[in-house]
């Protein structure tokens, strides 16, 4: 694991520390944020501003598939504006691209190139799936033929962050004391696996 992505790991985690109380799954738009955040759909800010999907193009327009994120400063204070589109292929989805997100903020960047994305997918992941809790719920399941699956459901979060938060679990599953504190906070919350799915 490259260092932007423990970092952005260890960000994630410090973020879910902060809430109050620990909730499982991990909802993006109903955390407490230290930043001033304020999460949209793409058609209300269209609705609000006069703008339509339509009149985006190029770039914009194939950024917006997902979602995006603005920042305005206002009375002298930056506030970032996360908007998603509606229309996003599911729940779970949704629920990475804010994250994701999220992660971009917190991490500082200014940019969408290839190391800046794998550090908010990294971000994403650890929020949605924390690595320390996924591997606690494993080991509760008594058998788990697709494990991406097995997380996927218990969490609430898409297969492809399921798949990232285990693309973690390499040989060095020596946990930090963030995340045994992560784990003592939310281990009430963990999902039973005996229970069905989640769903929404």
């Amino acid at each position: 694991m490259t260092d932007g992505a423990a970092h952005a790991r260890a960000l994630a985690q410090s973020l879910l520390l902060n809430q109050n109380p620990p909730r499982l799954p991990v909802r993006v738009e109903k955390l407490r944020f230290d930043k001033r955040l304020i999460i949209d759909s793409l058609e209300h800010y269209c609705a609000l501003t006069s703008h339509t999907l339509d009149s985006l193009t190029g770039e914009a327009r194939a950024a917006l598939q997902d979602g995006c994120t603005l920042i305005v400063e206002r009375r002298g204070r930056r506030v970032y504006l996360i908007l998603y589109n509606e229309k996003a292929r599911s729940t779970r989805r949704r629920q990475f691209t804010l994250a994701h997100e999220v992660g971009h903020i917190y991490l500082g960047h200014g940019d969408d190139s290839p190391a800046s994305e794998r550090e908010a997918n990294s971000f994403a992941a650890e929020l949605l799936v924390p690595r320390v809790l996924a591997c606690e719920y494993l080991k509760t399941a008594k058998s788990v033929g697709n494990p991406a699956l097995a997380l996927s459901q218990a969490f609430g979060a898409s297969y492809e962050t399921a798949n990232i938060c285990l693309s973690g679990f390499g040989r060095d599953l020596d946990f930090t004391q963030r995340e045994k504190d992560l784990l003592a906070r939310y281990r009430p919350a963990l999902p039973d696996p005996r229970e069905p799915e989640v769903s929404y």
